[in-house]
């Protein structure tokens, strides 16, 4: 895997903004770059036969001024292109670009690249990628996706049997075991196509939801905890400012107490009603409650494969792994 990260747009952009004229140049330097590698990679796959992947993304947009961290549309979407030559594309085939989650750029990778979906994740896969591949392996993807939110649903949510995500997720399940005994009976018929069929809506369905409620717990804050540190932060700048009078007083000796004792007294009650409040509250409150839904993206660990329903040894779906190599392209813009 070989990724590239290149500042020159992300430093025009702040320094001159996003309509600078410096940019179409640099644009023009990076579509030079593109080319080179993308030539080199088509030129390696004629030495085997497992195809490349090229990722083009940008990890923030940028607004008119040429800042960004904000929620304004031109600061959140970016443009993600993948190009490969295991898509399979018919001359005149004109997609329109979709709207799709940054956060499913991870699972989707992993997944291609024939590697665990990282642990805490709240992507799904991005089906256009694998809508190619055979009905049966199509399946197996979806399945390998919903099995990790699912996962991470129970150790996040007490109460995810009654998570709407986590029910279509056991029924996507039984509808697969179907599909899978009727496939080892008949590999070829109408009524298969049509149960797949309906499996992967099933499942996309399913991966939608899932990822939405796992979004939502992602996006909550410990609003308790919040509160203590305003109290205290406004205590402590109470007490500074009731401190600088005597600071600045001109017989002011270098040690100046910070305020009277009744000041300080009230302080260190309020600290240890709040700390007493505290502990009493995480004592009885729920994991989440506590604030420990913050689920980070990036960090990874093993996905068993024994735990979707296995086809049969040597059949093309066992065969994980595509592509086996990858090429993430990032601009900072």
């Amino acid at each position: 895997m070989l990724i590239l990260h290149y500042l020159g747009l992300d430093h025009i952009g702040h320094i001159s903004g996003p309509n600078s004229p410096l940019i179409g140049h640099k644009l023009s330097e990076m579509d030079s770059v593109l080319m080179k590698i993308h030539t080199s990679l088509q030129s390696k796959e004629r030495e085997t036969p497992l195809p490349n992947l090229l990722v083009l993304c940008g990890d923030h947009g940028m607004s008119e001024t040429g800042s960004h961290g904000a929620s304004s549309m031109e600061e959140v979407n970016t443009p993600l292109i993948l190009i490969s030559s295991a898509f399979e594309r018919k001359p005149g085939d004109i997609r329109h670009p979709k709207h799709v989650q940054q956060t499913d750029v991870a699972a989707t990778l992993a997944i291609a690249l024939g590697l665990p979906i990282p642990k805490d994740s709240v992507g799904s896969l991005l089906f256009p990628v694998v809508e190619g591949r055979p009905m049966r392996e199509q399946l197996r993807f979806l399945h390998l996706n919903t099995v990790q939110l699912s996962k991470l649903l129970q150790e996040n949510v007490p109460s995810y049997e009654k998570d709407p995500g986590f029910e279509q997720f056991k029924m996507s399940e039984r509808l697969h075991g179907n599909w899978i005994r009727l496939y080892l009976e008949e590999k070829h018929s109408e009524v298969l196509f049509n149960l797949g069929s309906k499996v992967l809506r099933q499942y996309l369905a399913a991966l939608k939801t899932l990822s939405l409620s796992l979004s939502t717990q992602v996006a909550q804050y410990d609003m308790y905890s919040m509160m203590v540190g305003t109290v205290v932060v406004l205590e402590v700048l109470t007490l500074l400012l009731l401190s600088v009078p005597q600071a600045l007083h001109r017989k002011a000796e270098l040690e100046v107490p910070l305020s009277s004792p009744e000041f300080s007294l009230l302080f260190y009650l309020v600290i240890l009603v709040l700390s007493a409040i505290h502990e009493k509250w995480m004592a009885l409150a729920s994991p989440q409650q506590r604030g420990r839904t913050g689920l980070p993206v990036m960090r990874w660990s093993e996905t068993k494969a024994t735990e979707a329903p296995l086809p049969p040894k040597g059949s093309e779906a066992t065969r994980s792994g595509w592509p086996r190599r990858c090429c993430v392209w990032s601009f900072l813009f």
